[in-house]
């Protein structure tokens, strides 16, 4: 059953791509993500506990190349972070990207700053681009 996050995820309009689900939601869909070429990036945020835990859970989630930047194995600061968000479509080419952060809820128990943050840098990397990338807050 095709749900608002998977008509959300799938549009063709841009713009502020930050949503919140449970599990069961974002699982039923993924099939159909597959379908319409919608490249999904999954990991658990649970652990993350500062912002360098988070720029390499996203280094990996979004398979960075070797050397992307430099001798660095993952952003380290949030303007590195934009260009990773800017630059995703062409290691990974899709007509759309998704970022799923399960553990959302503990997440943002224990980091409410951090990921208000990552909303922020979500919101600037969105307003700025004309790729399709989302952000999903998995429950």
């Amino acid at each position: 059953m095709k749900t608002q996050l998977f008509f959300d995820l799938t549009a063709k309009a841009k713009g502020v791509g930050v949503h919140f689900c449970e599990s069961r939601e974002l699982d039923g869909i993924m099939p159909e993500l597959a379908e319409h070429d919608i490249a999904l990036f999954d990991f658990d945020s649970s652990p993350v506990r500062s912002r360098d835990d988070l720029f390499k859970a996203f280094a990996i989630a979004l398979k960075m190349p070797k050397g992307w930047y430099g001798n660095e194995e993952f952003a380290p600061n949030a303007d590195a972070f934009l260009e990773y968000l800017d630059d995703v479509h062409e290691w990974v080419p899709a007509k759309g990207h998704v970022v799923a952060l399960r553990g959302a809820e503990q997440f943002w128990k224990m980091n409410a700053r951090l990921a208000g943050m990552l909303v922020e840098w979500w919101q600037f990397a969105t307003g700025r681009r004309d790729a399709d990338i989302h952000l999903v807050f998995v429950w």
